[in-house]
């Protein structure tokens, strides 16, 4: 008898040692980056945040989740607090949809997330995504992302500046300086200018916070592409002895007639610490260049790092003459535009 119980309990020991291993060689046998349709698997190659415009709360985007050739894929349609990204957080009873097999005949399945929830994080290598939720099919609908996340704009347009790219605590210390527009009929940006002399008006951290200095004549550009507002930039750097340039895509302006204002928010880490500025135009678009330029850089996020400026500090740049005049500094040249040199938070900051 004591033999026959021993068997029983290491049968029984074995059957579950089996099962365990194979849930776990089920999970692990998943890509790394994954969503699961009831039985079926498949890969996620890359994802893409597209802002559809202004909401209630904030900016109505979508949430991409590609396979290799694009025909299978996730959307989730979300409300974030900002254009250009996703907040760390969890999205309970999110609405999306699923499609397999796309083509542009129509000729494709899909099926409607009804429940569930997304958690996303945000980290220095990018987001981590989690799925779990479930369609109006009842099949369950599950994955993992870890990577970046390309941006797309199909509305460039904000109705006025948002309040978390210029926060309400400095907006009043910053248009003493700074113009702001606010309108939903801004001027067509696209163009070159230079604005010359560059000169420095304000500082908010500085010991004489409003001594003048001149820089470097500082280049700009705008143009479209696909609708999305794309920015160019160009200034010499003294201490690097070279020109330093960039690129920003998914440009914002809000305005009426010829006046506005535009915008652009760049992410980043400074020796380990998450940070985050704002770029800021204003001035009135004419016939010879820009009337009254103005540019702002306004420290948002700096997570304590003691070696950066206090969060909230700005500093407000100016055309010393009234106008950045136009100037083909982009089309007048025989290569590309590239995004040059090193961290993006010691850019522009003249």
């Amino acid at each position: 008898m004591k033999t026959l119980a021993s068997n029983l309990i290491k049968i029984s020991s074995l059957i579950l040692v089996i099962i365990f291993f194979a849930s776990c060689w089920g999970r692990n046998n998943k890509p790394k980056n994954y969503f699961t349709i009831g039985d079926n698997t498949y890969e996620i190659i890359s994802g893409v945040i597209i802002n559809n415009g202004e909401t209630e709360n904030g900016f109505n985007l979508d949430l991409r989740l590609y396979d290799e050739k694009g025909e299978n894929f996730l959307i989730f349609s979300l409300v974030s607090p900002q254009a250009e990204s996703l907040p760390s957080t969890t999205f309970n009873n999110i609405e999306g949809k699923w499609i397999l097999g796309y083509n542009e005949n129509g000729n494709f399945d899909n099926g409607y997330i009804k429940t569930g929830k997304l958690v996303i994080n945000r980290s220095s290598d990018g987001y981590s995504i989690d799925i779990k939720c479930t369609d109006q099919y009842s099949n369950d609908i599950e994955g993992y992302y870890k990577g970046e996340l390309s941006k797309k704009d199909e509305d460039n347009l904000v109705h006025k500046l948002p309040n978390y790219v210029l926060p309400t605590e400095i907006y009043e210390d910053v248009t003493k300086h700074l113009p702001v527009y606010s309108g939903s009929n801004p001027p067509d940006m696209k163009g070159e200018y230079v604005s010359a002399p560059h000169a420095l008006i304000y500082e908010s951290y500085a010991e004489k916070p409003d001594s003048l200095q001149f820089y470097s004549d500082r280049y700009l550009g705008f143009s479209y592409i696909n609708k999305e507002m794309t920015f160019y930039g160009k200034q010499y750097d003294s201490l690097a002895n070279k020109y330093v340039e960039e690129i920003q895509y998914g440009v914002k302006i809000t305005g009426n007639d010829n006046y506005f204002t535009c915008y652009y928010v760049v992410d980043g880490y400074v020796q380990g610490y998450y940070a985050q500025q704002s770029f800021i135009f204003s001035g009135k678009k004419t016939s010879a260049g820009i009337e009254d330029f103005h540019t702002a850089v306004v420290l948002l996020e700096t997570s304590g790092n003691p070696n950066m400026y206090a969060k909230h500090s700005f500093r407000v740049l100016k055309d010393y003459d009234g106008l950045a005049e136009k100037n083909n500094w982009l089309s007048g040249r025989s290569e590309a535009p590239t995004a040059k040199g090193g961290n993006p938070f010691d850019i522009w900051m003249k």
